[in-house]
């Protein structure tokens, strides 16, 4: 027992250095100019330690230096997703979709306030002000005297409790963009009114860097829903989900 205990915290004490020197190796080799070294260090940093929207923003940095302009942009809309109101990144997308020809539509009121509210601090405020409020409502009945006085706090707390949670899930971008991906294939994809590739069932061509919405999945296809609310089928190679998460679609049964 005692020996299992102690290679544990020998591997604790070897591997916590190694994730904080990926982010300051990455770092340094970006600063000397050694951007493709300085990717791999990224990349290893990023899949050993939460993700946070600087490290996204500097990656694509890098990855810009390198020309590879979609790889920066997934990198950019992946640091938007954890800090929707992270300017640099936003400014450095808009460059990246430029090179790439993509015209972003205009950003919605879901944009907006996510940009202004902090999803994880509102959801908090939300609760708090929601279990506050079912406080007071219990306690209105234990105090006749002043029940109107609770019952009136207790419910104006509890509605604006929830409020809060639920304008927090409206704007956070990492619930409404949940299904997003990107076209990262340098040819580009097609999007098909179905899963075929007939050229009969054509509807456009989507360069790269282009977005979608990933509705299901069947086989190899995707069923997407582009910027512009037009859908079809897309095959899945070289379709990248903004959030890894989406990759279950690849395992949904055919419908």
């Amino acid at each position: 027992m005692r020996n299992s205990i102690s290679i544990l915290l020998v591997g604790i004490f070897f591997i916590l250095p190694l994730k904080a020197d990926s982010l300051a190796q990455a770092r340094d080799r970006a600063a000397h100019g050694e951007y493709e070294s300085a990717t791999t260090y990224f990349e290893k940093h990023l899949q050993s330690a939460a993700p946070s929207a600087a490290a996204y923003f500097e990656w694509g940095q890098v990855l810009q230096k390198t020309e590879k302009e979609a790889d920066a942009a997934l990198a950019y809309r992946r640091a938007l997703l954890l800090d929707p109101g992270f300017a640099p990144a936003a400014n450095a997308l808009r460059e990246c979709n430029a090179r790439l020809g993509i015209t972003a539509p205009a950003p919605d009121w879901r944009c907006r306030l996510g940009e202004r509210m902090d999803a994880d601090i509102a959801v908090l405020a939300g609760a708090g002000a929601f279990w506050t409020g079912a406080f007071f409502l219990l306690v209105a009945f234990a105090f006749a005297k002043k029940r109107t006085l609770f019952l009136s706090l207790g419910s104006l707390l509890a509605v604006a409790g929830l409020a809060s949670c639920l304008a927090s899930a409206l704007a956070d971008p990492r619930i409404s963009r949940a299904k997003e991906a990107m076209v990262m294939s340098l040819a580009g994809s097609t999007l098909y009114s179905v899963p075929s590739e007939d050229a009969s069932e054509k509807i456009t061509s989507l360069n790269q860097g282009s977005t979608l919405k990933i509705l299901s999945a069947r086989g190899r296809w995707f069923h997407v829903q582009l910027e512009g609310g037009q859908r079809g089928w897309i095959l899945q190679d070289g379709v990248t989900p903004l959030i890894l998460g989406v990759e279950s679609f690849r395992s949904e049964k055919s419908s």
